[in-house]
């Protein structure tokens, strides 16, 4: 009776884990890569050179990094140019800014590499 308990509770705190630690993942974009934290800690981190699109619609296998279970519309998928899984799914809290934030910095990054490459022909 006393490993039944033991196994009720450490799957019971299994449960509540897995169900608590969805809410603390955290998206940013710095210079050149996406991040994806969880507590503060890197987890994830997608490069801007290699993000080929960014929709809100899912098409194939995925990873998953959501941070709520009632994601309908904060959906956003970045599709990775390289990778076996090339499909991942955020849902940061307000999509089309969180987009826009990052097509800018896309946007800006590859103006300053063609800057780079034009300054150095000669």
């Amino acid at each position: 009776m006393e490993i039944f308990l033991t196994a009720l509770a450490g799957t019971l705190t299994l449960g509540v884990i897995y169900a608590w630690h969805r809410y603390f993942y955290d998206y940013q974009i710095t210079h050149n890569h996406l991040t994806v934290t969880w507590l503060g800690i890197r987890v994830r981190r997608i490069r801007l050179q290699d993000i080929e699109s960014i929709s809100k619609r899912r098409k194939f296998a995925r990873e998953n990094w959501a941070n709520t279970w009632k994601s309908r519309h904060r959906i956003l998928v970045i599709r990775k140019r390289s990778g076996l899984r090339r499909d991942i799914v955020i849902t940061p809290q307000y999509r089309y800014e969180f987009r826009n934030q990052l097509e800018a910095t896309m946007a800006k990054l590859s103006s300053s590499e063609a800057e780079g490459t034009r300054a150095e022909s000669p």
